[in-house]
């Protein structure tokens, strides 16, 4: 008996969910975000994550993925970015280039960001460069995912003869 009464409690279960009418909205929202913001954790007491890159990178770029959080767009998407000063001790044409926009392909999700970096060579320590998604006239930037840090190493001079001995 217990057997046909759960049975017969599944059924009605089955049968009364089935006829509600459920509207979920849909979100027609459009955003960008780093790829790298999305994966990595933020540095402690930021919102954003730290890469590290050598200032001796293969081919002297790195290449940011950026996602097209929305429908794909019909036509190619011109999304700029900005250097944020706060964050940033590299400088521009010394330890760095960027253009300051990139494009996302029409029919597409995703776009890259190419940073040159700029081997100056042995002499120690790092700097940093913080860069921040600013969207465009349609497409805004995540609010979570706007924002990366590269901190770019310099490789230490070599020890000049005598010392440390």
């Amino acid at each position: 008996m217990k057997k046909i009464l759960s049975i017969f409690s599944l059924v009605v279960v089955f049968v009364l969910g089935s006829c509600i009418e459920q509207n979920y909205p849909i979100w027609e929202g459009a955003e960008v975000e780093f790829q790298a913001a999305v994966v990595n954790a933020p540095v402690a007491g930021q919102n954003y994550p730290r890469l590290t890159v050598g200032n001796d990178v293969a081919g002297g770029v790195v290449n940011l993925q950026v996602n097209l959080v929305a429908r794909q767009r019909p036509n190619d998407e011109t999304i700029t970015y900005r250097v944020v000063p706060e964050g940033t001790t590299a400088v521009a044409g010394t330890d760095f280039n960027v253009s300051g926009s990139l494009t996302i392909p029409a029919n597409t999700s995703f776009g890259t960001l190419s940073v040159g970096i700029v081997n100056t060579g042995a002499v120690g320590g790092s700097v940093d460069l913080l860069l921040e998604l600013e969207g465009n006239a349609n497409i805004i930037p995540s609010e979570n995912y706007k924002r990366v840090q590269l901190r770019i190493t310099r490789p230490n001079p070599p020890a000049e003869e005598g010392e440390g001995s």
